[in-house]
């Protein structure tokens, strides 16, 4: 029985996140739908549906889709009012034109920032709605500005007060989630066979994945900062830090990638493999770090691996072995190096990034 009791509370614990953002959504629709039932608004969904949408899965998700909603309605309601008001539109064809004024531009604005998407449909309702015909232009747009203020006031308020979750914290646990990724891409790097080269591409779709995340979560934790609901530094530098290490990898996969069969002698070229070990503990080492918030490992465990295949370039080229060596070596030994130079600056970046973000912990 202990068993079956564990399966709901593992379900939960794997699916708390979920659980969390359903229960605001929740709690801001019946709360909208109560204000509005208070206030006796002429269309309170239209209040209960922005709440719902402003509702999002951390508090700068949240302002973004406040913003948004709530200037795209202003934009929407004030030119379809005015061209309402302008154009007569009592039969189909003035209806027509006056719904061709409306939208164009409004679509064309659309098209130029999303967050301006619900502007021609606001348009479209003062024109074409019942209630825009029976309450007039100005009235209509009245009530819907109201409507949408109150969905937007208590969809913010609802994601800061009902188990809150900041965007600052998110773009950490997913900055860690790519540091790993980027990990395991250099653990598969250093092997060759056909089951590593699907485990990679795996990796590298992944990673791409998360660091789209990453950004969006950058932007949403900007606005609480920008917002003092957030003391923490800003993230952007992590992100670019966290591009420029996967612009590395991408460089030392193109610069390894292929398999070494054209010379007998395996140990012409320094073995570049233990730089590349070192490199992925290091990164599981900072995601660790940026998870819990604890101040980064300053290992030098790069840095003598590094020192190390330098060493062996050098030893390669005192003993004149890179004079029979094919073109297409050379450009692996040397560009390996040089990416491998770049990554372990780069690293050292990520290593003073999770440091200033554990400082703030």
């Amino acid at each position: 029985m202990s068993g079956w009791r564990s399966v709901p509370a593992s379900w939960v614990a794997r699916n708390r996140s979920k659980l969390v953002h359903a229960l605001r959504m929740t709690a801001s629709t019946l709360a909208t739908f109560a204000l509005a039932e208070v206030l006796d608004l002429p269309q309170g969904f239209w209040a209960v549906i922005t709440a719902l949408i402003v509702t999002q899965s951390n508090v700068g998700g949240s302002l973004k889709a406040a913003l948004d909603r709530f200037v795209g309605s202003l934009v929407g309601v004030a030119y379809g009012g005015a061209i309402a008001m302008l154009i007569p539109h009592t039969d189909g064809l003035a209806r027509a034109a006056a719904l061709l004024a409306a939208v164009a531009p409004l679509s064309y604005l659309a098209a130029k920032s999303a967050g301006f998407r619900i502007a021609p449909i606001t348009a479209i309702i003062v024109l074409l709605g019942s209630a825009g015909a029976s309450l007039g232009p100005l009235s209509f747009a009245t009530d819907r500005m109201l409507e949408v203020g109150l969905g937007c006031i208590v969809g913010i308020l609802v994601s800061i007060l009902v188990v809150p979750a900041r965007a600052s914290r998110s773009v950490l646990d997913t900055a860690a989630e790519v540091a790993r990724l980027m990990a395991e891409q250099l653990d598969a790097l250093a092997v060759t066979d056909d089951a590593s080269q699907a485990v990679m591409n795996r990796l590298v779709v992944r990673t791409r994945q998360a660091l789209t995340r990453l950004e969006t979560l950058v932007g949403e934790a900007a606005r609480e900062r920008r917002s003092r609901l957030a003391d923490m530094p800003d993230p952007d530098p992590l992100l670019r830090t966290l591009m420029r290490l996967r612009h590395d990898v991408v460089m030392l996969r193109r610069a390894v990638g292929e398999p070494r069969q054209d010379t007998a002698d395996r140990d012409v070229c320094p073995d570049w493999t233990p730089v590349a070990a070192a490199g992925a503990s290091t990164l599981r080492g900072l995601a660790d770090a940026l998870a819990t918030g604890q101040p980064p490992d300053r290992s030098t465990a790069l840095a003598d691996a590094l020192a190390g295949y330098r060493a062996g370039i050098d030893r390669t080229r005192a003993e004149r072995r890179t004079r029979d060596m094919p073109t297409d070596w050379l450009w692996r030994m040397f560009g390996t190096g040089f990416v491998l130079e770049q990554f372990r600056r780069n690293l050292d970046d990520l290593v003073e990034r999770t440091a200033d973000f554990a400082a703030h912990r």
